[in-house]
């Protein structure tokens, strides 16, 4: 009996020892190596689980993989010239660095609670090929800690401007055809909270459902409980196609005189995409007390999904010169200098529309308060394209200008909206920018 308990217990050693040695042959099977080295010897590591020591960025987040570098990558057009404006080397280099640096993790991630700019340390994976790595787990990523709303301090106005991507009351035509009612309701909600966040007094938002019934909808729920808010009516019919809008607070501003569009002798869809309107200020008792201003709010023409702006970049430069055309109009319509430039302008700081107009004179506002930000996340490369531009006078007045990174850095699909987030975050694809004024 006693032999037989014995050899019991030298199996059961010999099994302890057997798993020990093979939990530690595959502890030392994953090699720990850097980014650096990974990226000088693809080949030497295919089909080998490592562990990469740099820690990396999620750059991109998409349903089965995430795009992964040392630090975020920006879109070549916002820090260099384009190939529109003629060859750059600068351009070059950086499209070569965003290949090179980047990598593709294919992973079962939670992708609702990643979101690109989170920390990725010690990433375990197999190299599958170059810049390919694959993980049957998900993996842990560190939140980068977001910079709080700024605060507006007493006597400024403030004026967001913002793309509320495709906000109609009509579903099933443009743009809203896999929309279901629940998701139109859970979008108004999460507008509506991020709107009542902001606390602003103007809101200058694009592709805003042109006609009435859009910004009506809107407005039922921003007023509930106090009646606050309201819009600037154009007159335009009730149609399947995006416009532009003004909505504003009206015991504090209210818009004077008639708005003017950069298309305004055309009946083409930009018309009612680029609107200009004056605002004057409102005293404690509701009365005017003096002072006003002019917000243009501008659309241009969408970028080419397949090669950025060379396809497009005629019809936006065709923008430009319309807004750069109408607004000394304006000015003189409006009897007023000071002119502040909102929108969605569909290009990187760099790309010949938006040096058109700093070169007409008016202050990229984004460049001098917070040039290494971003308003938009594409194909995992950031840049700004929702502008803020200011006459010289206005520039004057302007305090702080930011964006809030509200939306560009969340996970979204059109079709998949996660119906029980009760958050303020992704309500569209583009981050709005926030200016506050202390109009003189």
């Amino acid at each position: 009996m006693q032999c037989e308990v014995n050899r019991t217990l030298v199996v059961k050693k010999k099994f302890f020892f057997l798993l020990v040695m093979i939990s530690t042959l595959s502890v030392s099977a994953v090699e720990r190596v850097s980014l650096d080295s990974l990226r000088a010897n693809w080949s030497r590591y295919i089909n080998q689980t490592v562990e990469i020591t740099t820690p990396l960025v999620v750059c991109g987040n998409y349903y089965d993989s995430l795009i992964l570098a040392p630090e975020r990558i920006f879109c070549p057009e916002e820090r260099a010239v384009g190939l529109a404006d003629g060859d750059s080397t600068v351009y070059h280099q950086i499209a070569a660095h965003n290949r090179e640096t980047t990598v593709c993790l294919h992973c079962r991630n939670s992708y609702y609670n990643t979101r690109t700019g989170d920390i990725v340390r010690r990433l375990r994976a197999r190299v599958t090929g170059e810049r390919q790595l694959l993980t049957g787990k998900s993996i842990r990523t560190r939140h980068i800690t977001l910079k709080p709303l700024p605060k507006r301090k007493r006597g400024e106005l403030r004026v967001v401007g913002a793309n509320i991507e495709n906000y109609f009351a009509d579903l099933g035509g443009y743009a809203t055809r896999r929309t279901t009612p629940e998701q139109q309701a859970m979008k108004t909600r999460k507008l509506v909270k991020a709107m009542r966040r902001m606390k602003a007094d103007i809101f200058a938002l694009c592709e805003m459902q042109m006609g009435d019934r859009a910004p009506q909808m809107l407005l039922a729920e921003l007023n509930r409980g106090a009646e606050r808010y309201d819009y600037v009516r154009t007159a335009w019919p009730d149609k399947d196609q995006i416009a532009g809008c003004f909505i504003y607070r009206k015991d504090r501003v209210r818009p004077t005189g008639e708005w003017l569009s950069a298309y305004q002798d055309t009946a083409g869809h930009y018309r009612p995409r680029m609107i200009t309107q004056a605002f004057e200020t409102l005293d404690n008792k509701g009365k005017p007390d003096g002072r006003k201003m002019i917000i243009s709010l501008n659309h241009f023409k969408s970028k080419s999904t397949r090669r950025r702006q060379y396809d497009t970049n005629v019809k936006r430069m065709e923008n430009a010169d319309s807004l750069l055309a109408m607004l000394p109009v304006a000015a003189e319509m409006m009897e007023d200098p000071d002119i502040l430039l909102l929108g969605d302008y569909n290009c990187y700081t760099q790309e010949q529309p938006i040096q058109t107009i700093v070169r007409a004179g008016y202050t990229d506002l984004l460049q001098v308060f917070c040039p290494t930000g971003y308003s938009y996340t594409y194909h995992s490369e950031t840049g700004y394209l929702d502008r803020c531009f200011a006459t010289p006078t206005m520039a004057e007045q302007v305090v702080r200008v930011t964006p809030w990174h509200v939306n560009a850095d969340w996970y979204y699909s059109h079709g998949a909206y996660k119906l029980r987030d009760k958050s303020h975050h992704r309500y569209a694809d583009h981050d709005p920018i926030i200016v506050d004024i202390k109009l003189r």
